[in-house]
């Protein structure tokens, strides 16, 4: 965990603990951070343009409908898709099928096979924890072997270098890709059924995360939600896993499906929501294709208390809360696809 901590403060100094590779998981008065920050952001003002989402498997439209909304699909050149509802559609209401139903989409989307010398190229919107509103664009290696980069205004100087995770010259970098050093290529050699994929979640040992502090099987769960956060918003995963992913990441002890949650665009998903130390955090997912959408989060407090069974409080928080905003962080994954160096852009 301090690896980690130390490597997201090195990427992005003056940031929130938001996750930029994997979720800050903060449990008890211990805030614990897992895996890198990504920057949070204060609400902004104008909303932007509705966004084009291009390759990776795409992402939901409407609140609790089956209402095909268009996103992005996963190759190795994005393709332009129309601009999603923003309004949610009538439709059936049963999260869970939903879900089950847009992780079995993403499954078949089209896999760009990203190479080992290639980048994970990503441009989204960011809003909440005090900072504008804005767009953040970043490269990261398929092997985890060579540096990548974050462009962001609200970061120093607006270009963020991200350092090698599996380097020989990076001092502390591990040797082998885990869930404690994620890479693209990781994640593609996960299994693709969903409750195998659930067990090796549980059955990781994220013990050396954490000093001095005791795993408990709670904070296990958190653990790997925060990693299914973590591949989601910063790594990316190649179609049947992502659609492996999904539907493990809902059968997590702690976690939900939420037939409607909006990401920083106004766009409507089917979500796995879970906890994240204070935060209630919703992976969205578009209910038609998969796609990722985006992460909504809410500070606990500005919640009603969890149920009796432990599960992660649903509803939004009170008028105000966020700064006003309803929530305290959110993203939207306008593009996600395969490029080939540092700053390429995709083809439009």
């Amino acid at each position: 965990m301090s690896e980690i901590a130390a490597e997201t403060n090195a990427a992005r100094p003056r940031r929130r603990r938001v996750w930029l590779v994997a979720a800050p998981l903060a449990v008890g008065a211990l805030a614990a951070v897992t895996v890198v920050a990504v920057p949070g952001r204060d609400h902004g003002d104008a909303t932007p343009a509705a966004p084009t989402l291009s390759a990776w498997p795409a992402t939901p439209t409407p609140s609790a409908s089956t209402t095909p909304s268009s996103t992005p699909s996963m190759s190795s050149t994005p393709s332009t898709s129309s601009t999603p509802s923003t309004t949610p559609a009538p439709g059936p209401t049963d999260a869970a099928d939903l879900l089950a139903r847009a992780a079995k989409a993403a499954a078949s989307s089209p896999d760009p096979r990203a190479g080992a010398a290639q980048f994970v190229y990503r441009k989204e919107i960011q809003d909440g924890a005090r900072e504008t509103k804005h767009e953040r664009r970043s490269w990261f290696p398929v092997d985890g072997k060579s540096g990548g980069l974050i462009l962001d205004p609200t970061m120093g100087n607006g270009r963020s270098p991200w350092p090698a995770r599996l380097s020989d010259t990076v001092p502390g970098a591990p040797r082998t890709a885990s869930f404690d050093a994620p890479t693209y290529e990781f994640v593609a050699s996960l299994p693709t059924e969903p409750q195998q994929l659930l067990q090796q979640l549980l059955s990781f040992d994220r013990a050396k995360r954490v000093s001095g502090m005791t795993m408990t099987p709670k904070l296990y769960n958190q653990f790997a939600f925060a990693d299914v956060q973590m591949i989601f918003q910063n790594i990316a995963a190649p179609p049947a896993v992502a659609g492996a992913l999904m539907e493990a990441a809902a059968k997590i002890p702690g976690t939900a499906v939420v037939a409607d949650e909006t990401d920083a665009a106004g766009r409507h998903g089917v979500a796995v929501v879970g906890t994240n130390g204070t935060m209630r955090v919703a992976l969205i997912f578009d209910r038609t294709t998969g796609a990722f959408l985006g992460v909504r989060e809410v500070l606990l407090s500005d919640l009603p208390a969890a149920s009796p069974d432990g599960l992660p409080p649903a509803g939004n928080p009170s008028p105000g809360a966020g700064d006003g905003k309803g929530y305290e962080y959110a993203t939207a994954i306008l593009t996600s696809t395969v490029v080939d160096k540092l700053e390429a852009e995709p083809a439009n």
